[in-house]
């Protein structure tokens, strides 16, 4: 096996020291002569800089760190794409991990990054982090927490998020827009992003005239609880004179589990239910899946110029939701109601 050439191998073969190597390859200053015999040596012995310690005497390395929550969720795939062509622009590699949705492996994974000693963070954890990424901050390297704001935060902590209430909003729009006025929620848990969004949802129906009561609104933490969600959903509806003749997900990942569970149980889409999701994804064209989408790419990409830019004051960004109408909420307004539609025989 061929040994990997050392930094004292080049300095043995250009007839300098190690430290002046070490100039001469991060740009210091170094008499021409002596630079070129050692741009030379390191050409000859194919030597590769060790990245690790290069960011031990820097105190930082050129890697950015990413914390992701839920790689199961369909806002992630272009948000990490933003990322990835703002650190690929500013010669950072990205560094990418997953917690499961694991509180305790959040906070493990956010002081690996620290130990790691990277160039900034941005991370979608929740709160728990939070003292952790404030001393990282304070250390030096600037924290950028994607999809929820950050409460008074201290320089070199920043935020990019959606404007969850208005997401909500112009959920209750568009369906009441499509003739709807019976909305079921499905939502995952209490999150910010959860209640802001099901705030908005309640606020616009509100000043309609438009009840959303607490019965209305089930909690699914995981795909394997949406079906009981879906169940006790449609089973309070049942109990009442007003059926629901909508159903909104408050959550992309689990989109494709609550529209299976409804068709399973037999309600069709859009004909007894509409249904409305969040964050676009690959198969929702082909289901005709209408969704509030979040500006994922976007957020990747601001909130990597935000560790490469490292603003002196934080930064909180909340941009605009945006609605990607498809087929599954059914007509406009003077559509006929759902449950006096006819079915067209044979």
């Amino acid at each position: 096996m061929v040994r990997r050439a050392t930094i004292g191998d080049v300095a043995t073969y250009a007839g300098v020291s190690t430290a002046t190597v070490s100039r001469v390859l991060n740009g210091g200053a170094v008499a021409e002569p002596t630079a070129g015999r050692v741009r030379e040596a390191v050409a000859r012995l194919a030597y590769t800089p060790n990245a690790l310690t290069r960011s031990i005497f820097a105190g930082h390395s050129s890697t950015i760190g990413v914390v992701i929550r839920d790689l199961t969720s369909p806002f992630y795939l272009d948000l990490i794409r933003g990322i990835d062509e703002v650190a690929a622009a500013n010669d950072s590699l990205v560094l990418f991990t997953n917690t499961f949705r694991q509180v305790d492996r959040e906070v493990a994974q956010v002081r690996a990054m620290d130990e790691q000693r990277v160039r900034g963070l941005i991370m979608t954890t929740g709160e728990t982090a939070d003292s952790r990424t404030r001393r990282m901050a304070e250390s030096g390297a600037p924290c950028v927490v994607v999809a929820r704001t950050v409460p008074d935060p201290p320089p070199g902590v920043h935020s990019v998020s959606l404007d969850n209430v208005a997401a909500g909003r112009l959920m209750a729009t568009h369906l009441t827009g499509h003739g709807r006025t019976s909305v079921g929620v499905v939502t995952a848990g209490r999150r910010p992003s959860q209640l802001e969004r099901t705030a908005g949802l309640r606020q616009a129906l509100a000043e309609l005239g438009l009840p959303l009561p607490e019965e209305a609104v089930t909690v699914a933490e995981s795909e394997t609880e949406v079906g009981d969600a879906v169940g006790s959903l449609l089973a309070w509806a049942r109990s009442r004179d007003r059926p629901l003749d909508a159903v909104v997900c408050t959550t992309g990942r689990l989109t494709v589990a609550v529209h299976s569970a409804l068709t399973g149980r037999g309600v069709a889409i859009p004909d007894d239910v509409a249904f409305l999701t969040m964050d676009d994804f690959a198969w929702a064209p082909a289901l005709g899946i209408s969704v509030i989408a979040q500006p994922s790419y976007q957020m990747g990409r601001r909130a990597a110029e935000l560790v490469v830019e490292r603003p002196d004051e934080p930064v909180t960004l909340i941009l605009a939701p945006t609605l990607v109408a498809r087929a599954s909420c059914g007509e406009g307004p003077g559509a006929v109601p759902p449950g006096q539609r006819e079915h067209g025989g044979g």
